[in-house]
């Protein structure tokens, strides 16, 4: 396949950033001339450039910046940021070609060359300042690794993130701290800047709650130095594995702004903006991205492009399963700069060489192995045996899946697409260390992933209780085309789930099971039964003996040696794993790191074995390595998911566990904790943007909510759905003709148009009545219902209904609009109440109380009966999620939207009513435009306390 660039310099040219080759990196196409690419300031678009003519006097200015790759081009509303690997480090290599995991970024703003440059001449300062935050030494092809030390104090084994690679003198060049060039203007909130840095420091590590402006046409621009140290809770939420390389730091701290510049009328600050790309540094700078320029690393050893495939970029063979910069990398692949396009994956990458040496006995005529044992390389050197010493390389790779991603609490079960939260696959590969084609390479997949079901947690809870959403059969349509999937890429599955069979947990357990046993009574997957394990891991594992879990090997031995490895010869595949334990607990973390690690032994021991190697790795104590591998792999997907290291991980590692061990777990459960209630609903926020999942209203929407929704469940269909249930079962009279349903806000208190806080209801219309459905969305049920008779409406008002001024959202007029119904009581209306029981509740009192006179002092006439109301608000016409968005064809505005709704109302009325003679006077319409609450109402019912209250939810959260 076509080389991919391995170093680009870039330079701030008067017309764009130019992107061109160094002499050092390799020709696209064997072409004579490196190609240039160029980002025009202006427009933000890529275009390409003969490579001489790029050289054209920005050379004499600049030497220009010189990075490993690009991570991509992030654009937010009219901004756009170039983000550039400045620092790597090698940390495995296979089949001779190196794979990197990211250090540090660099990011670029390309709204002008004055940006630009700034960018570029900081992080050239840093450099020749030596500024290595992190202290790792960097090469230019291969980075220095240190052997990490075993509690003995002997380095024996290279451990995970480590490599088989000699040390090399450091280099600067290789060591480049970048940093984000912003403006952080006006907006403070009421307590100062003070408690807004103490807060952001301390809650998300990202200061400043201000509103982010990149002046577009001047060059006058401030700049905040980024350092690696924004706050060491946000190093843990952007899953940072070194702990000192984020110290604690307010950026703004002794960095002088300059005069704030005011932005263009035509522009619309983003607020969250400087936010944003602190928090894309923290992630990719977070040593949990890897990358390689020659391997293909979405996919498994036996999964390779092969040759015909030679002349296609690695971008287009990689699987977009695991390809986690695909829509940053989409600008340069729309310019045809593919040799631009450096696919990354997120988890974890690790290697360990190792030796095996063979002892035979001391009676000649007993000539089998009875004895071996894995020694680290420096122990083995100085280890006499009697039998051959073997050497050996055991690589560990996990790749994240970019569908359903995201943080603990945020993101759990499944989506419409059958893709479950945390899915994560660990291929674990054994070879020689020079991976001689000519040796066996043996490979063993896995899979971890949440219970494919729709079900939620609260992070607020330290037990948690699960609960389950949607009705039966929406959950069997996710569950079965999840294992689906999963069969087509995988083959034959065997689940384990580790999830307790007692209280908080068992429920979801029995449902778990229950879906695998329709999906199997059904016909299994294409007629293959999906086979199903429930282990009580903390039950069987209780008193700290995590060591119980091989009962768990042993119950599943004939399946794992059914489903084998896949073992390549010489590039031929001789023998392919035909099916995959996908193993999941609550969290798909801890309890699931120590099960994977089990299988990853049985497999390795297996694998051992073929070689002529008897071995018991969980027995022998010189094996430390391999669990200190698989631990460092659980830390790191353990960090990315939930933002601390993975619990359990003193057994993981030396296979005994104490009380410290589990006074470590209490600790990492606390700060669990925290980041779930905090941290991680912005980071999911940004998760979301950076896959392209979102649009850029996601941060409108969290400075709004501090929350945001999910891209993986339509919310388009929840609503039709909730319309669907509500009319079958409201609507008992069949002669009743149904003409339209709508989902809306409704105030949480009846015949108010202001109770906080406002609920999603359903609004229906039938040629007889309209109806309001209280609904509970958890669990698809109607829980109450009020009907009106068309005949008791009186009037139909629509117009602009602000019910807070918090935000600029919340306060703006043309797209907060409702409709208030007014109506009188009678016969033919009703409230019901879904009691759960054999009756409904019927409460004429309720309606009595808040009408006035009741339905019989209205026929009687002693008492005037008051107008009660109903009112409703409009939902936003659409929402963040890109592909799901409500009404993607939708040209009418919020205004225009209501309005339809009265008039179907009103018609549905006039066709109620007896034909009027021509002579008769028209009836006047029902229908009028008036404001429900104003701006200055709201701004009059939004009370100090609501502010106060909000700015300290601002500040903790966004």
């Amino acid at each position: 396949m076509p080389s991919l660039l391995r170093r680009v310099a870039i330079f701030a040219a008067v017309d764009g950033l130019i992107l061109q080759s160094t002499g050092n990196g390799l020709r696209y196409n064997a072409s004579n001339d490196s190609s240039s690419i160029r980002i025009d300031y202006k427009t933000n678009r890529i275009s390409s450039v003969s490579g001489p003519a790029s050289d054209l006097g920005e050379r004499k200015e600049s030497a220009g910046l010189e990075t490993y790759g690009l991570v991509g081009l992030l654009s937010v509303a009219s901004y756009s940021f170039l983000i550039t690997i400045t620092q790597r480090q090698q940390v495995a290599h296979i089949q001779g070609k190196p794979i990197y995991t990211i250090a540090n970024i660099a990011i670029i703003p390309t709204s002008s060359q004055a940006d630009a440059s700034r960018a570029i001449n900081q992080a050239k300062e840093n450099i020749l300042q030596g500024e290595d935050s992190d202290g790792t030494d960097t090469a230019s092809e291969a980075t220095d690794v240190s052997d990490t030390e075993t509690e003995d104090g002997e380095a024996d084994v290279s451990t995970a993130p480590t490599s088989p690679v000699q040390k090399k003198p450091h280099s600067r060049t290789d060591s480049i701290s970048s940093n984000v060039t912003e403006t952080v203007m006006g907006k403070r909130p009421r307590f100062g800047r003070f408690a807004a840095n103490w807060l952001s420091r301390r809650a998300m590590g990202l200061p400043g709650l201000g509103t982010a402006e990149l002046n577009l046409d001047t060059a006058d621009i401030p700049l905040v130095e980024m350092k690696e140290g924004d706050g060491s809770v946000a190093a843990q939420s952007a899953s940072v594995t070194n702990k000192d390389e984020f110290a604690a730091a307010d950026v703004n701290d002794g960095v002088p702004l300059k005069e704030e510049v005011e932005p263009p009328a035509t522009t619309k600050p983003m607020e969250l903006l400087p936010k944003l790309l602190r928090y894309t540094k923290l992630i990719f700078s977070s040593r949990n991205f890897f990358f390689s320029y020659d391997y293909d690393l979405t996919r498994s050893i036996s999964a390779q492009p092969t040759a015909p495939n030679g002349h296609l970029p690695l971008h287009k063979v990689a699987d977009e399963l695991f390809f986690w910069n695909k829509n940053l990398m989409e600008p340069f692949v729309a310019a045809d700069a593919h040799h631009l396009v450096l696919p990354l994956i997120q988890g974890f990458i690790g290697q360990s060489e190792f030796t095996v040496a063979a002892k035979t006995t001391s009676n000649p005529s007993e000539t089998q192995l009875t004895e071996a044992c894995i020694l680290g390389e420096k122990q083995a050197q100085d280890t006499q045996t009697a039998g051959e010493k073997r050497n050996f390389l055991l690589t560990l790779i996990s790749r994240r899946s970019v569908k359903r991603p995201g943080l603990r609490y945020l993101r759990r079960g499944v989506d419409d697409d059958g893709n479950s939260a945390n899915t994560v696959e660990t291929e674990q590969i054994l070879s020689v260390p020079d991976w001689d084609p000519s040796h066996n390479i043996y490979t063993y997949l896995q899979v971890r992933g949440s219970i494919p079901l729709y079900f939620s947690q609260s992070p607020y809870s330290f037990k948690p209780v699960p609960v389950l959403h949607h009705s039966t059969e929406t959950n069997q349509f996710a569950f079965e085309r999840h294992f689906r999937n999963f069969s087509r890429r995988y083959g034959k599955i065997q689940s384990v789930s580790l999830v307790d069979k007692h209280a908080p947990e068992i429920k979801l357990g029995e449902q778990y099971e229950k879906y695998a046993q329709r999906l199997n009574e059904s016909g299994g997957i294409d007629g293959v039964p999906l086979r199903f394990e429930w282990f009580d891991f903390h039950n069987e594992c209780r008193g700290m003996k995590f060591e119980n879990v091989s009962r768990l090997v042993d119950r599943l031995a004939t399946t794992l040696g059914e489903f084998r490895d896949t073992i390549v010869n010489n590039g031929a595949v001789l023998q392919n794993q035909t099916g995959i334990v996908r193993t999941n607990c609550m969290d798909c973390l801890d309890r699931t790191g120590v099960a994977q690690c089990a299988f990853g032994q049985w497999a390795l021991e297996r694998e051992l074995k073929e070689e002529g190697i008897d071995i018991d790795l969980g027995g022998d104590s010189s094996t430390r390595w391999f669990n200190i591998l698989w631990a460092d792999n659980g830390d790191a997907i353990s960090k990315q998911y939930s933002s601390t290291a993975a619990l359990k991980g003193d057994y993981t590692r030396t296979r005994k566990r104490d009380y410290r061990g589990a006074l470590n777990d209490f600790g990492l459960t606390l700060s669990r904790y925290y980041n779930n209630i905090v941290n991680d609903y912005f980071s999911q926020a940004c998760i979301d943007y950076l896959l392209g999942n979102v649009s850029t209203q996601v941060f409108s929407e969290f400075a709004t909510e501090l929350q945001t929704a999910d891209p993986g469940i339509s919310v388009h269909k929840l609503r039709q759905n909730a319309i669907d249930t509500s009319c079958r079962i409201v609507i008992s009279d069949q002669s009743e003709e149904f003409l339209g349903g709508w989902a809306m806000l409704t105030p949480k208190q009846p015949n108010t148009v202001r109770t906080l806080p406002f609920e999603e209801s359903v609004l229906l219309l039938t040629d007889a009545a309209v109806y309001s459905c209280r609904f509970d969305w958890n669990i698809d049920k109607v829980l109450s219902f009020e009907r009106i008779d068309l005949r008791s409406i009186i009037r139909i008002k629509y117009g602009t209904y602000i019910t807070s001024t918090l935000t600029e959202a919340q306060s703006d007029e043309q797209h907060n609009i409702g409709l208030v119904i007014e109506f009188r009581e009678g016969d033919n209306n009703a409230l019901r109440v879904n009691t759960r029981s054999l009756q409904s509740e019927v409460d004429p009192k309720a309606l009595d109380s808040q009408g006035g006179g009741g339905v019989a002092s209205w026929f009687t006439g002693s008492s005037k009966p008051k107008p009660r109301i109903m009112a409703f608000k409009a939902l936003p016409l659409s929402n963040s999620v890109t592909q799901t968005q409500r009404r993607k064809s939708v040209t009418v505005s919020e205004t225009g939207w209501v309005r339809n709704i009265c008039e179907e109302i009103e018609r549905a009325m006039r066709a109620g009513e007896t034909t009027q003679t021509e002579s008769a006077e028209p009836r006047p319409s029902v229908v009028e435009s008036s404001e429900i609450i104003s701006l200055a109402d709201a701004r009059k019912r939004t009370g100090y306390l609501e502010h106060l209250v909000h700015d300290i939810k601002k500040m903790v959260w966004a």
